[in-house]
């Protein structure tokens, strides 16, 4: 039996490296009269497992996981961790069933590495899951990619949208904190205008009704690296013309870290945008002066990708850490979208929708992954996933997209992975970010 000293060592190697390390293990507690919600139970279950395992308490351990699991059902870094637990208990068959799930999912792990299942090497079911898990690092999709463009220098680009005014594409960029333009020819311009310093530009989203571009701007790591002048967080109204920025509405200082980063556009003229951080989901009301709280924190870990159903009446999110939730536009709390069994859709960045399906950009599981996502009539579940694309060397940290002429462009290596944590780049000179198109049926 592996010593639970050494099994805590391994789940922490695991942890650094996956969506389980994506967002604290404790963040601000809700208020006392609100139920806990099924991310916050999730941390907690999650937390008291790791005190149990520091304890040598791996049966305690194993019924937290579990209960864990109920809660934010499919999470990668979770199915592991159970794998890891049973097989310390001597759970061969546990250990194996879940590393089943693994495979079913679609994920991709080097077994032969990880010693803390080295013991259930020979169990029943081991080599057919070993066998499923080194098929998942199989090329998909490379027949319907093609490049697009790419952006060479360390900008660390995050989003796309078309360039209403002259062709081309606008491209946001994190770490060189702007907005240019890249022309269909290739060629990059600067395009936004600002008064003073701007800080890392993350979503966009077009809203050609008022002749406006938003844009959702952030001191993240690789913008704030080196610089004393770091601004807030704030949602940007600029001139979809010109590039000049018209308005901005900042997130008021509160002591918390804030990283808005993904927009949806309502029929109305409301913007949503999402809080990574924080974990809040905020709405700029019709001709409204400040962002108000659409989704508090404390319901969803790291929201990211946006998108509005087809009848515009509820918001799906891809929260970072549990999967997809849908919050009615009127209010509300977020409502889980159930998914087939064996569907992972926790590390999903770039939401994008064609009005009758969902295509998702998922970073955080490996392979990193673009899916589709088949919704039920009525929006509230996922019935059916597709991989389209993985383990292709165009992939690397996608982020988000658009849909143009019926198929997916989209932002395939947008360089995060070149940066550290605290925002100085890992190599001096990173491979160029690639914006890709993904053929659709």
């Amino acid at each position: 039996m592996v010593k639970s000293c050494a099994l805590a060592m391994a789940f922490a190697a695991l942890a650094a490296g996956s969506v389980l390390a994506a967002v604290p293990l404790s963040d601000q507690a809700p208020a006392a009269a609100v139920a806990e919600s099924d991310v916050a139970a999730f941390r907690r279950l999650r937390a008291e497992a790791m005190t149990a395992i520091t304890a040598d308490d791996l049966d305690a351990a194993a019924g937290l996981l579990a209960q864990a699991d109920a809660r934010i059902p499919n999470h990668p870094g979770l199915i592991l961790l159970r794998a890891r637990v049973a097989a310390a208990r001597g759970d061969a068959a546990q250990a194996v069933a879940q590393l089943h799930r693994y495979g079913r999912a679609g994920l991709s792990m080097n077994l032969a590495r990880d010693q803390a299942l080295s013991s259930v090497a020979g169990a029943p079911g081991f080599a057919e899951a070993a066998g499923w898990l080194e098929a998942n690092r199989a090329p998909i999709g490379a027949d319907r990619l093609s490049v697009v463009a790419v952006l060479k220098g360390a900008g660390l680009v995050e989003s796309l949208t078309r360039d209403p005014a002259g062709g081309g594409w606008l491209v946001s960029r994190v770490a060189g904190r702007d907005i240019v333009r890249l022309a269909d020819d290739g060629a990059v311009t600067p395009w936004l205008k600002a008064e003073g310093p701007t800080e890392g530009v993350l979503g966009l989203a077009p809203d050609p009704s008022r002749d406006l571009l938003w844009a959702a701007v952030s001191p993240a790591p690789p913008a704030a690296h080196g610089r004393e002048d770091v601004g807030p967080a704030a949602l940007l109204a600029i001139h979809a013309a010109t590039g000049q920025v018209l308005a901005a509405y900042p997130l008021a200082a509160d002591g918390r870290a804030h990283g808005l980063g993904d927009l949806a556009l309502d029929a109305e003229g409301a913007v949503y945008v999402s809080d990574g951080l924080s974990g809040e989901i905020y709405r700029l009301p019709p001709s409204g002066e400040a962002l108000e709280v659409f989704v508090a924190a404390g319901r969803l870990g790291s929201p990211q990708g946006l998108a509005l159903t087809p009848d515009g009446q509820a918001l799906v999110v891809a929260d970072y850490s549990s999967g997809l939730w849908r919050v009615a536009r009127a209010g509300g709390e977020p409502v889980r979208m159930a998914a087939p069994d064996d569907a992972v859709l926790i590390g999903i960045d770039g939401l994008v929708t064609d009005g009758r399906s969902l295509y998702a950009l998922q970073n955080g599981v490996s392979p990193q992954r673009v899916l589709k996502l088949t919704p039920n009539p009525a929006w509230t579940r996922i019935d059916q996933v597709q991989v389209l694309a993985a383990n292709l060397p165009q992939i690397a940290e996608p982020t988000t997209g658009l849909i143009l002429d019926g198929d997916l462009v989209f932002v395939a290596r947008s360089q995060w992975s070149d940066f550290g944590a605290d925002g100085s780049l890992r190599t001096p000179t990173p491979d160029p970010a690639i914006i890709a198109r993904l053929r659709l049926d």
